[in-house]
């Protein structure tokens, strides 16, 4: 296990290297784990998270590498242009093209809430070369959402032009910026984990490194009938993989999430102990065996009294 220093912050990073990609005019910066001889695990943040909320996660994933990026507006990532979206879909072009950097051929893809519809997203543009997807308490939106198309694209103009407009947020200190996070459902230790990839010391203070564009909502929201038809594109194991305390709890949640049985051929909805982040805390170790056990058998069982298959 290694120490970094970053700003100030120490974190666990079990030997990650920082590593960069130049694509589209964009700079993505991201944290690797692992042999670069084994197979690829690529993870995917969930919104405003970072590359480090997989830090306790990748170490675990063993005979894999992981590639864990921070997403653009993210991180120490770029943001887009003042002209630019962040929906899902919209970094998928530059993921792509990363893959194309490695020279790979064959990738397990990863991704936790929002990063988990980036990630659906992303394995169904990689085609034969996503070997299988895992989404944590996340997934391409199947109408949990409002539906009202017009009522939604006018009230993110309204939106974007109010976070567009605001200052940078200067966090007075690092307690306040992982005070601020418990409203999203972070414990201290999860939020301290990010701190020093979100945060940059300025003076007056500790500036969020996030695009502000990222508070507003979606311009636009994909129709349960075109969400549905990526999940019938994809042609790798898919595992569905939510916290008994997350945000898919609710029965109507756990039906939408079986209802994607119908539109995968090998599809695994389970269920395991924990909040909305459990990659970050509890049973991380039967979390990754259960991930472990999938890249290499396309199939999910129960492995673990954490663990139990969804209906």
């Amino acid at each position: 296990m290694a120490l970094l220093r970053a700003r100030g912050i120490f974190i666990l990073t079990s030997h990650a290297d920082e590593i960069g990609f130049e694509v589209d005019g964009l700079t993505y910066r991201g944290l690797f784990w692992g042999d670069p001889a084994d197979p690829l695990v690529f993870a995917i943040h969930g919104w405003l998270d970072n590359a480090l909320s997989f830090a306790r996660l990748a170490p675990l994933l063993k005979g894999y590498r992981v590639l864990s990026i921070d997403l653009s507006g993210h991180g120490l990532s770029s943001h887009r242009s003042p002209d630019a979206n962040y929906h899902i879909w919209d970094d998928i072009p530059q993921l792509l093209d990363i893959v194309e950097q490695m020279g790979v051929d064959s990738l397990h893809v990863v991704g936790h809430s929002r990063g988990a519809a980036v990630a659906g997203a992303f394995a169904v543009a990689l085609e034969d070369k996503c070997a299988s997807l895992s989404m944590l308490d996340g997934m391409i939106s199947r109408s949990f959402e409002n539906d009202n198309g017009a009522e939604l694209f006018k009230g993110s103009i309204a939106e974007r032009k109010k976070y567009m407009s605001r200052p940078p947020r200067i966090f007075s200190s690092v307690e306040d910026f992982i005070n601020s996070r418990s409203r999203y459902g972070f414990t201290r230790e999860n939020a301290e984990l990010l701190v020093p990839r979100a945060l940059k010391q300025v003076e007056g203070g500790w500036l969020l490194l996030s695009d502000p564009k990222l508070f507003g909502s979606s311009t636009v929201k994909l129709s349960e009938e075109a969400s549905d038809s990526f999940y019938r594109a994809m042609k790798a194991p898919v595992a569905a993989i939510t916290g008994d305390e997350g945000f898919f709890t609710s029965d109507d949640a756990q039906a939408r999430i079986a209802g994607i049985k119908a539109l995968v051929d090998r599809f695994y909805p389970v269920v395991v102990a924990g909040p909305h982040h459990f990659h970050m805390e509890g049973d991380v170790q039967a979390l990754a065996d259960m991930l472990v056990g999938f890249f290499a058998t396309g199939v999910i069982g129960q492995r673990s009294t954490s663990i139990r298959q969804a209906s």
